[in-house]
């Protein structure tokens, strides 16, 4: 069985995008437009919290077989299968029980045990934001002499380059179970007018090697997601490019906040921020191999004071590896875990 002091993965990185347009905001009639937040005086971009679970969604619906993962239906109610489904089980579900009489069905919700956050642009959108005028003309249109003009559709579309922060947080004790109520005490024992109740995990998913693989699906996602929007002319890759991830023997969600960039018009990481984070989340971090279960993936190019960066890991103990070496050494650990537990 999977060890029962790992309480959470934790994983929080950069990534930075060529240009292109992520995720679209309300925009009008002839304008597709970039999410945008508003910060000292600043317009930033960043891809919604629902966005980045639809992408994290897709690709690792890429490696499951169509009983494996269900799609929601036209109201938008997943099929709510722990046991078989395994998007329901990650990202948790609602579904309304019908019932021949009226008031008396009841609603059947799943609280996803992987959080995600929105990916946030680090840098203001005014330093290289651009608009790319498109026009469009109906295959097979017949256009009348002197009517060119009409004849064509119209579309702006907003486009951006970025560095963009995400992060996500495994509930590994919530995967593959769900909480359910248990009473501990009748009311008449309690002398109550309502039972005394608690609540315990019950296992949908027996196997401790499945709950492993879908883990490990996740993870694979987070190497490997593309299927984010607009891709099919404004090819970009959202992968990890810095990368920290941690195995932890208590769920918290600190890790978040260890990347701050020092100032918004350069990518240079506040390492002071870094090191300060990493000493106060090492008490939380389950051991792997006699040494804390923290990694750190970093390729070349994206980070001004990578050197610097390198040294505050180096000097904390924290490997410093590629992004998908760090995701690899997570899974890599949770497998020998497996079987030796």
């Amino acid at each position: 069985m999977m060890p029962q002091e790992v309480k959470a993965i934790q994983l929080v990185w950069l990534s930075k995008t060529g240009l292109t347009n992520l995720n679209s905001g309300e925009g009008g009639s002839n304008l597709v437009d970039i999410k945008k937040f508003r910060y000292g005086g600043q317009e930033f971009p960043y891809v919604s919290g629902q966005a980045m679970r639809f992408y994290l969604k897709e690709a690792i619906r890429r490696h499951l077989q169509p009983e494996e993962a269900c799609v929601p239906d036209e109201q938008g109610e997943a099929c709510g299968r722990i046991s078989e489904c395994v998007l329901c089980d990650l990202f948790g579900f609602m579904w309304t029980e019908r019932s021949e009489k009226r008031g008396e069905g009841r609603s059947h919700v799943r609280t996803s045990p992987v959080k995600v956050s929105p990916a946030v642009g680090l840098h203001p959108l005014e330093a290289t934001m651009t608009i790319d005028f498109l026009t469009r003309r109906p295959r097979g249109t017949t256009i009348e002499a002197g009517q060119e003009e009409e004849a064509r559709s119209i579309v702006n579309v907003e486009l951006a380059t970025n560095i963009y922060l995400a992060g996500t947080c495994i509930d590994v004790a919530r995967i593959g179970r769900e909480e359910e109520l248990v009473e501990l005490r009748g009311a008449e024992q309690a002398r109550r007018k309502f039972p005394i109740r608690g609540v315990q995990l019950k296992d949908y998913v027996q196997s401790n090697t499945e709950r492993i693989r879908r883990i490990r699906l996740l993870l694979d996602a987070i190497q490997d997601f593309s299927d984010y929007s607009k891709q099919a002319r404004l090819l970009t890759d959202f992968t990890p490019d810095f990368l920290l991830t941690a195995i932890q023997s208590n769920y918290s969600h600190r890790l978040q906040k260890a990347i701050q960039l020092q100032d918004s018009e350069e990518t240079r990481i506040n390492v002071e921020r870094l090191r300060q984070i990493i000493r106060e989340v090492r008490q939380d971090l389950w051991s792997a191999d006699n040494q804390p279960a923290l990694w750190a993936g970093m390729i070349d190019g994206v980070i001004d004071n990578a050197a610097e960066v390198k040294q505050v890991l180096e000097a904390e103990g924290v490997s410093v590896l590629t992004p998908r070496e760090a995701i690899n050494a997570v899974k890599t650990v949770l497998e020998n875990a497996g079987k030796t537990s």
